[in-house]
């Protein structure tokens, strides 16, 4: 059994079969505040793996140390002074690591969570600022998950308890992907569509994580039409920076049909996808398959003197032409 003293600057551990107070061993910190690798500063939650090794959420710090089994000096795993930087943290107050050593941090400063990834840490709840507001958090303190990665937060200057639902879906880009081309693009593009089932009307957060860092993500409303792409946009966002993730929200009703597109903007690229959604209530994905590929049709041409004419609108010069019919 472990716990933190946070006036003592450190963290100590005794059996549960040993009833004598007095045997506390101490796993992390010297007792004296600093910031050394073997010091803390206002430790608060923390978390023992299957390993026994102990991470400890060193708020004052602004940071997250791992004190792996039988080590007195840490390791900064996010926050302040990492060996790469990671992310700011500003007086984390919880941790917890899941079985793929991703770590999920409550930053209370900030008023949010935090989780990494295999493309390094994201937002998570409480990424709209600091409020009252269904999808905003205040000064929370401790979480925890359920079997479904459900979230639960304590949402302690709120005074309450908040549940965000967690969803995840996969897909990937592959040769045998339907194509089509972007508005004011010559170049075809792979994509996926899926359809997306709303069962409570409210704002949804999808965080859209690939190896691929030229995706693009596109919510339509009803239907997508890839000869006609930007028509029924709801919402679009993409990897602007090159970071292999990224994020696009919308506001969803309930019982209505939405479809994502999941694309490139850079032709013949392929990869996976996944997926994370966060919101008011369970959203279901259903790919959907067959969808109408785009033919290319090739037809050459030449504009020469013999050519007709016509006066272009707002020019005062006449322009060659063909006119070609469509069958």
């Amino acid at each position: 059994m472990s716990a933190h003293h946070v006036l003592h600057h450190q963290v100590v551990k005794r059996s549960l079969n040993d009833p004598v107070m007095s045997s506390n061993v101490v796993a992390a910190g010297t007792g004296i505040y600093g910031y050394g690798l073997d010091q803390l500063d206002g430790p608060r939650g923390i978390f023992v793996d299957v390993n026994l090794d102990l991470y400890v959420a060193d708020g004052d710090n602004n940071r997250v140390q791992l004190f792996q089994r039988e080590k007195s000096n840490g390791i900064t795993v996010a926050g302040s002074e990492t060996w790469r930087q990671t992310i700011q943290l500003h007086y984390p107050t919880g941790i917890i690591v899941d079985a793929e050593k991703y770590l999920f941090i409550v930053d209370q400063g900030n008023s949010r969570i935090v989780g990494s990834g295999f493309n390094g840490f994201r937002c998570l709840v409480g990424c709209y600022g600091i409020d009252f507001q269904y999808n905003q958090l205040n000064s929370p303190f401790s979480f925890s998950f359920d079997h479904s990665r459900n979230i639960f937060v304590t949402d302690q200057s709120n005074h309450r308890i908040q549940k965000f639902q967690y969803y995840e879906e996969s897909c990937a880009l592959t040769p045998n992907s339907s194509i089509y081309f972007q508005a004011c693009s010559v170049l075809d593009s792979y994509y996926e569509e899926i359809q997306i089932n709303v069962t409570t009307t409210g704002y949804y957060a999808f965080l859209i994580n690939s190896e691929m860092k030229t995706m693009y993500a596109y919510i339509y409303i009803n239907n997508f039409n890839p000869f006609d792409v930007t028509k029924n946009v709801l919402s679009h966002s993409g990897d602007f920076g090159n970071q292999g993730q990224f994020k696009v929200t919308a506001v969803l009703e309930a019982n209505m049909r939405y479809i994502l597109v999941i694309t490139t903007s850079a032709s013949n690229v392929t990869g996976n996808v996944s997926i994370e959604v966060s919101g008011l209530s369970y959203i279901g994905f259903n790919r959907i398959l067959n969808s109408s590929l785009v033919v290319q049709t090739v037809y050459t041409l030449k504009l020469t003197a013999n050519s007709s004419t016509y006066l272009r609108s707002c020019s005062g010069s006449s322009s060659y032409y063909e006119a070609i019919q469509v069958n």
